[in-house]
């Protein structure tokens, strides 16, 4: 479900559990009460959320609104931008 997903790029895209959906309002221009709102399933995800979404975040636009990815068309989830950052830190050929 998208809710979900949505939850999961807030929180791999926070520097802090705490300040989480500051920052997430910070970078889409969504109110963090509706945010909060959105998560605790009390609201919907409308058209205007997603495309602010999107527009911050490009890359998660599949994975966002499907839950899968492209990869070699660039369409990632944030788990799988950080795994491969992960790989680069400690990976073996960063070449």
């Amino acid at each position: 479900m998208m809710t979900e997903r949505l939850i999961v790029l807030i929180n791999q895209t926070a520097k802090s559990d705490r300040t989480r959906y500051k920052e997430f309002e910070e970078a889409t221009g969504i109110a963090k009460s509706t945010l909060r709102a959105i998560c605790d399933k009390r609201q919907k995800l409308n058209e205007d959320h997603i495309s602010a979404i999107i527009d911050r975040f490009p890359q998660y636009a599949y994975w966002l609104t499907t839950g899968k990815t492209i990869v070699n068309e660039g369409q990632i989830s944030p788990e799988l931008e950080n795994i491969a950052s992960e790989y680069g830190e400690t990976g073996t050929d960063t070449n």
